[in-house]
This record gives structure tokens, C-alpha cells and sequence, in this order.
């Protein structure tokens, strides 16, 4: 068992429960669920952080409706920006780092290569301004802190784009995918063994984490659906052929520059994480 005390905040999500699962066994960890621990309630996080006494704070609560979010700015802004500067500075009272975990929504898209931790932002949706100040807050708020920038985040539990496809894959004659947007499919699992390698390592500042290469949502879609042999076509659309209330950055691949830099990276390609995620999924599916 590691010595490293760790609590993690939003423990029920898609990443923080495996967070919880996958680092239980050899690290000592404090789950606090969204519906126990609500991360606007400054005092209430002041009292479990200080009860608790970790070394680390891992903050995973956060508002990712991103569509929604267009019309609930300012429920986004309370979780995303105000709910991570409570949990740096009740991080920062007890001498703890925090870990924050933001998003490629926070660039414009219009690049032609991967986006770096250099990169200049430029968000096109509440959502992607709202995770931008929150990595703003964490860094004022806690100078101890560890940023993880994430892309097309997917994993084994939770809402997600797999388990999207493979509802629509049921529902429907054929998938109708955009192909016109490019980033960083990234599998939970992977995000956890980084993190834990960042964490022993003593990492600190702003680092993009995301699995090596790059695919459209179409590209993605069709290996999950090749992958588990779903009777299904997969249509290429455009953009403007789907539209959604917040804008999408065209192109949001990142590079993994400083966990490189520093040989600490170790985020396998896109294809061989999701072929890993996709045999949980397999597993279920030979079950119904």
C-alpha cells in the first residue's frame, strides 16, 4: 500500500469511479460522491479535506453537459470555476496539491497540428470557457496543483460516446457520424495510470493527457462498431449537417509535450486503449 493519501471529489463520475477502482488496491483512497460532498459548499469541502487530511485532492466533480450548458451558464460556472477554486483552497489549507482535469474544448480548433500545453486558448462554448477558468482558479487559488488537459474522454461505466453508439447501433438501421471533427479519443483507465505516475513523480503545473494519435467522431465510431461486430453502417456527415447548440472545435488533438519531455508518458495509441475498453463492452454484450 503506498503511503500517498489521496480523497477524491466526484467519485461517482465516469472518470472518478475509476479513479476510486482502479488506484483502492494500492493506494490509500477517500471516495466522496457529488450527492455527499457538493463542491459550491465551501465550508462543507473545508471540513471533509480537513477530517481527511489528504496529500492529494483529486478533483473529478465538474459540469460536462456541454450543450446543455449553453443555456446553464451558470450552473457550469458554479461546478467548473467556483467548485474547483473551493476544492484548491481547501487542498491549499491543508498543505495538499489538487488535480484538475480540463478539457480540448478549451482551444479554438483552428490549428493544423496537435495543440501543446503552449498553445494559446480559445474556447467556443460555455462549457470549454467555464473548464478554462476553472484551470485558472486551480492554479491561483493552490500553487501545488497538477492540471490534466483531456479529450473525447470515454471509459468501462458512465455516459459516454461508446455507450452511445452502442445504444443508437440498437435503436437504429444505420449512424449517421460527424467526420469533420479531429481529436484524441482517451480512454478513463489510461488518464488513471498517468495520473498516478504524474502523482509519484511530483508533477506539477499544466499537462495534456490523451492517447496518442488522432480520429474523427466517424473514424472512432466505426472501429467500436467493427471492433464488436454491430450489423450497422456508418454514415460520414459534416458539421453543419448536425447541429448542436454549442460550437465544437473542428481540430482538438493534443500532444502529450511535457509528459514526453520529461519520459513520463506513457498513453498507448487511441485504437489499441479503446480495443482494451471495447472487450468490457463485449463481455456485457455476449451476456444479453
Amino acid at each position: 500500500m503506498s503511503a500517498v493519501k489521496l480523497l477524491v471529489v466526484g467519485a461517482d463520475g465516469q472518470l472518478g469511479s475509476d479513479v476510486v477502482r482502479l488506484l483502492s488496491p494500492t493506494v490509500d483512497v477517500t471516495a466522496r460522491v457529488m450527492d455527499e460532498l457538493d463542491v459550491t459548499d465551501r465550508a462543507a469541502l473545508r471540513e471533509v479535506i480537513e477530517a481527511s487530511h489528504p496529500e492529494v485532492v483529486v478533483n473529478c466533480a465538474a459540469y460536462t453537459a456541454v450543450d446543455r450548458a449553453e443555456t446553464e451558464q451558470d450552473a457550469a460556472y458554479r461546478v467548473n470555476v467556483l467548485g474547483a477554486r473551493n476544492v484548491a483552497q481547501a487542498a491549499q489549507r491543508v498543505g495538499a496539491r489538487v488535480v484538475y482535469f480540463s478539457t480540448d474544448y478549451i482551444f479554438d480548433g483552428m490549428a493544423t497540428e496537435p495543440y501543446d500545453e503552449e498553445a494559446p486558448t480559445g474556447p467556443l462554448s460555455v462549457y470549454g470557457r467555464t473548464k478554462l477558468l476553472g484551470e485558472q482558479a486551480t492554479r491561483e487559488a493552490n500553487p501545488d496543483h497538477l492540471i490534466l488537459r483531456l479529450a473525447w474522454l470515454y471509459g468501462s461505466t458512465g455516459h459516454n460516446f461508446v455507450r452511445t453508439v452502442l445504444r443508437l447501433s440498437r435503436e437504429k438501421d444505420e449512424l449517421r457520424i460527424v467526420d469533420d471533427q479531429v481529436g484524441s479519443p482517451t480512454f478513463t483507465e489510461d488518464v488513471v495510470h498517468q495520473l498516478w505516475t504524474a502523482i509519484e513523480d511530483g508533477c506539477s503545473g499544466t499537462y495534456h493527457c490523451v492517447n496518442a494519435g488522432q480520429a474523427s467522431w466517424h473514424t472512432f465510431a466505426t472501429r467500436i462498431v467493427h471492433r464488436l461486430g454491430l450489423n450497422v453502417p456508418v454514415i460520414a456527415i459534416h458539421t453543419v449537417d448536425y447541429p448542436a447548440p454549442a460550437r465544437r472545435p473542428a481540430y482538438s488533438v493534443l500532444a502529450n509535450r511535457k509528459f514526453e519531455l520529461e519520459q513520463l508518458n506513457g498513453m498507448r495509441p487511441w485504437e489499441d486503449a479503446l480495443d482494451d475498453c471495447l472487450l468490457r463492452y463485449h463481455e456485457v454484450l455476449s451476456h444479453d
